[in-house]
């Protein structure tokens, strides 16, 4: 979408997180925990990821409102060591699950110079960059990866290998000294027209078959593993928290000089962005480089919302009995 496209709306941040705060509190939610979700939803708008930020509200409010969601969780640690933790959260949204995760696998990483926490029992966390941004914030490596925490083979008469997996995300975050840090946030289903895959073989299969294994590998970690309950334990009564997450947070000086280190990322990332752009592309950008050169525009700027996008969000509000922010 063009920022400069005459179907647009600019929406200033604070206005639209408001505006999902309130939706998301008329959904049951407690003010504190609306306004966090509702600030990670912004906070990927701002970055130019709209499947990601506020239009997720048309999924994420009927899911409170049919009870799929529990607004109202007690997120808790239910496993500790000095390096890890597992995290349950209580049927809940995913992202005040993932947000707490994100904090103690930094402070646990800073501590020891590594730590791995896991999560289960809770909704979507949406963008993994998010947590990935928190983590490099405090100079830490992340590698975090989330998925569904039940699998059950494909029923499709013409299903094969390829359709075993969904749509998994894996995040790599590394930080740099200045400028923007390197957030690889991707979704490991690189092609996503399923009528298109034999033609995808035949043209690129070492790409089909590296994001084939990237989606099993994700979905393994991230789902099965970090979404696993303890022997013997149900997933409860909300139908919509059956997803899981995993991070690993790494201290750069546990491998090398963490300061030379984060220099070198900034040198690299900045000399890169000078060469030529990829064909059909205005401007040379790495991962990450070009959401948070729109963070920090948009913020001043604010939030283009698109018309779809309006409507989506219109149509949240007319739901709820709420006016929009435009």
């Amino acid at each position: 979408m063009s920022p400069h496209d005459d179907s647009i709306t600019r929406v200033q941040p604070d206005a639209l997180q408001q505006f999902a705060t309130d939706a998301l509190r008329r959904a049951g939610l407690p003010e504190a925990d609306a306004d966090q979700i509702a600030g990670c939803l912004v906070q990927v708008d701002r970055r130019g990821i709209f499947t990601h930020g506020t239009n997720l509200l048309n999924r994420y409010i009927p899911e409170y409102r049919e009870g799929r969601i529990n607004p109202r969780p007690q997120v808790r640690i239910v496993r500790e060591t000095p390096v890890s933790a597992v995290l349950d959260g209580d049927g809940g949204g995913g992202y005040l699950t993932a947000v707490r995760a994100a904090e103690i696998v930094s402070s646990k990483a800073l501590d020891a110079g590594i730590a791995v926490v896991g999560t289960h029992r809770h909704g979507h966390i949406g963008s993994v960059g998010i947590y990935a941004r928190m983590v490099v914030g405090r100079d830490l490596v992340y590698l975090g990866s989330a998925s569904g925490a039940v699998w059950t083979p494909p029923e499709e008469p013409r299903a094969t290998v390829w359709d075993a997996m969904g749509a998994p995300p894996l995040c790599i975050g590394i930080p740099a000294a200045a400028g923007p840090p390197l957030i690889a946030d991707v979704n490991t289903r690189m092609f996503s027209d399923r009528e298109r895959l034999e033609e995808a073989m035949e043209r690129f299969p070492e790409a089909v078959i590296r994001s084939m294994g990237f989606r099993f590998a994700t979905t393994l970690l991230g789902g099965i593993l970090g979404g696993s309950l303890p022997e013997g334990e149900s997933r409860g009564a909300f139908s919509g928290a059956v997803r899981g997450s995993m991070m690993i947070a790494v201290r750069p000086d546990i491998v090398g000089n963490a300061a030379a280190f984060r220099s070198e990322v900034a040198r690299i990332i900045q000399s890169s962005r000078t060469l030529d752009p990829l064909p059909g592309l205005e401007t040379a950008e790495v991962a990450g480089s070009l959401e948070w050169q729109r963070e920090r525009a948009w913020a001043r700027d604010g939030i283009p919302i698109s018309a779809n996008h309006a409507r989506t969000l219109e149509k949240v509000a007319t739901s709820l009995g709420m006016e929009t922010p435009w």
